[in-house]
């Protein structure tokens, strides 16, 4: 309703009923409900007298604008403190940082996704509402809006199918790219930059809790830091391999599907993207091992070699000394 003079209203549903009738399921309509007088309204976010067309670059509601519309009540310390969970202004702080941010705000690409874009506008739920358009569940298809050939892939995979199959504990893309402060790739802050990576997969592959519950093995992170392209990119070298490069980004499949980039099939290519002109055997042997275990043949003697011999030479060293020691004393 929007006040008007003479003790009169006029009700904006008169004649925008279906934005009226999304808009009265939200929290922005409900919180009122619950004496929140300082949630949007209608105007509030269109204006009383002066609306204009979300196509016009000085509407309140155009692309590049309403972001900084969405500011105006989630920076409001008040606000925030009096509804429970509502999002705070360090969330629109990072997306205007995030890659999408920047293309909006700063480079003007009026296609890179406004706040509206994933939320909604007057639907918009919180995201635990399973009809929210960033509940887990749905967040590759709202993604998929604007990358619909990834999203596609995504779907596809073994991560995508096990979502969609109501297996929540499965990443989906803000899982692995970040939700409001996604970067580039190639940005040595991105979840997703080559360094990272290991790291960013580990959140679900060292992880007790989901390791334990799906039977996946425990020691690919620890096995990968162990080998010569984890111990590398540990220290910086964003050239070597990491689990993407072996397993895929978006088209991650199970070892045993042919379209699986480690594939008996396929590894081959796979390695030769780095390692030119391999052997066909090149990668018969075990890739994930523990030097500290036998199945890792060689590695594993050569560890317990250096192990007892850099042992033995020490206490050796040790006795040298206290004979030593004893010897010089019986010489006072």
């Amino acid at each position: 309703m929007v006040p008007h003079a003479g003790n009169t209203a006029v009700y904006c549903g008169k004649c925008h009923s279906a934005e009226a009738a999304s808009f009265s399921k939200s929290p922005h309509v409900l919180g009122r409900e619950a004496n929140i007088e300082k949630l949007p309204t209608c105007i509030t976010c269109h204006g009383g007298h002066d609306v204009l067309a979300i196509s016009n670059p000085n509407a309140k509601t155009n692309h590049r604008n309403s972001v900084k519309l969405c500011i105006t009540c989630h920076e409001d310390t008040k606000l925030t403190s009096e509804v429970p969970n509502l999002p705070t202004a360090s969330n629109i702080k990072a997306y205007e940082n995030s890659v999408h941010g920047r293309a909006l705000m700063v480079e003007g690409n009026m296609k890179a996704p406004a706040c509206v874009d994933c939320h909604g506008s007057h639907n918009f739920l919180p995201a635990d509402d399973p009809n929210s358009p960033v509940f887990k569940s749905h967040i590759a298809a709202t993604c998929g809006k604007c990358h619909a050939e990834i999203a596609k892939t995504y779907e596809e995979s073994v991560h995508g199918t096990a979502l969609a199959k109501g297996v929540l504990e499965s990443p989906t893309c803000t899982n692995c790219h970040g939700e409001h402060n996604i970067a580039k790739p190639t940005d040595p802050s991105s979840r997703v930059y080559a360094t990272n990576v290991s790291k960013t997969c580990s959140d679900c592959h060292a992880s007790d809790k989901v390791v334990g519950k799906f039977g996946l093995k425990a020691d690919r992170i620890s096995t990968f830091k162990e080998s010569f392209h984890g111990a590398a990119s540990e220290l910086g070298d964003a050239r070597v391999a990491n689990c993407a490069s072996c397993h895929g980004v978006h088209n991650i499949f199970p070892q045993s599907d042919p379209r699986s980039l480690i594939n008996a099939a396929n590894i081959q290519s796979t390695c030769g993207k780095c390692h030119e002109d391999l052997p066909a055997d090149f990668a018969k042997g075990a890739v994930h091992t523990s030097a500290s275990s036998p199945t890792s043949g060689g590695k594993f003697y050569v560890r317990q070699f250096y192990i007892w011999f850099i042992s033995i030479i020490i206490v050796a060293f040790v006795i040298y000394r206290v004979l030593e020691y004893k010897r010089r004393i019986k010489r006072v």
